[in-house]
């Protein structure tokens, strides 16, 4: 195949891979916007989705009919799907996401120095992986702070290209994966692999320790004393050669709900959230709307004194840090109000512990820019 064939060729490929992302919102989102949104008295439809407890291994809520947590927030056309969820005269759409609450968990349970630098040295976490994973492409970085941090400014694709893999890898992932979904060359997937476990090597060890013990126990440990059961892991030892392939992948499930489970953490800050709306002067003028994974949304009315209260309350609730294994000196649990204005697409965020004056002003300059 020729040059000019090759380009016709990825420009199909691509093309393909928009009709299926396109297909998927024509054949599921929309359909179930359809089906299950209820028209009110106020003029405006509201969807109902139905939580499940129980539904996951990670402790996490699912949701059905429709699944609202599976709505796009990262894809091209997320920002469309969004555009559909609006504030209205009477209920400003507002929500609130935990700071990086997974890393935040891997980093505060493993103990992992590297982890912890993100929040105790001030690094940008995906620029100290670019720099562990990519380092030969970054000819004038040198180990400090500062350089590594201006990868976000200076190579911003190679930045880019470190997310995926690190995703991967986390998650259980090999340099197989990597060749497979990312399209890397076999030597250029185990050097980033290789670089990624050199540079977690703690919370490797940690992990593993963990599966061992959930070897001898039958069971892992999450969040809250969640339990996994991993009947085949109690029958192995992991690492060995005739470890079977459906030990191995057990284990994988049990690694991943390890560091998942603590998204209950937002279940419990809106938990200690809904009791204090309901003791506050503020119960009908706060309405509890939603939970996707480490985010909640609200509905709340459009006063200055009640956005100021909410601001404070639901900040505070995700701030709590009482988990033994989640203890440190510096590092903090916490998260930050949104204000969707006029739609779900379009967001203010409001600094923590804000005045009502200081929100007054940023949410007024915001609608009228």
């Amino acid at each position: 195949m020729d040059k000019a064939g090759a380009i016709e060729a990825v420009k199909f490929l691509q093309a393909l891979v928009e009709l299926s992302e396109v297909d998927i919102l024509l054949a599921t989102f929309i359909p179930a916007f359809r089906e299950y949104s209820v028209l009110k008295d106020d003029g405006v439809y509201y969807l109902h989705g139905g939580f499940n407890l129980g539904g996951t291994k990670t402790g996490r809520l699912s949701s059905s009919k429709p699944n609202l947590t599976s709505i796009p927030s990262g894809s091209v056309h997320a920002k469309l799907i969004k555009e559909c969820f609006i504030s209205t005269a009477d209920w400003l759409f507002c929500g609130a996401d935990f700071n990086s609450l997974e890393d935040m968990i891997s980093a505060l349970t493993t103990k992992d120095k590297n982890k912890l630098k993100v929040y105790t040295d001030g690094y940008d976490g995906h620029c100290l992986r670019a720099y562990s994973y990519f380092r030969d492409q970054l000819p004038d970085i040198v180990d400090t702070v500062a350089s590594i941090n201006s990868i976000k400014t200076k190579y911003p694709q190679i930045r880019q290209d470190s997310k995926t893999p690190t995703f991967a890898l986390t998650y259980s992932g090999t340099w197989h994966t990597l060749v497979k979904n990312l399209g890397m060359t076999k030597e250029k997937a185990q050097d980033v692999e290789a670089n990624y476990h050199t540079l977690y090597v703690e919370s490797d060890e940690y992990i593993q320790g963990e599966l061992h013990q959930a070897c001898k126990d039958g069971y892992i440990t999450g969040a809250f004393g969640l339990r996994l059961r991993t009947p085949m892991l109690s029958k192995v030892m992991l690492g060995t050669s005739k470890t079977p392939y459906e030990a191995e992948a057990e284990a994988r499930t049990a690694g991943n709900m390890k560091g998942q489970s603590y998204c209950m953490l937002n279940n419990r800050a809106g938990i200690e959230m809904l009791k204090r709306i309901l003791a506050s002067p503020y119960r009908y003028d706060i309405k509890p709307n939603i939970h996707i994974h480490d985010a909640q949304y609200f509905l709340v009315r459009p006063d200055i004194e009640v956005v100021t209260w909410f601001n404070k309350n639901l900040v505070e609730c995700m701030q709590w840090q009482d988990l033994p294994e989640l203890q440190h000196p510096t590092v903090r649990l916490g998260g930050a109000t949104d204000i969707f204005y006029p739609n779900w697409s379009c967001s203010t965020t409001l600094p923590n512990n804000a005045s009502g004056e200081a929100i007054e002003a940023l949410f007024y300059e915001e609608i009228h820019e």
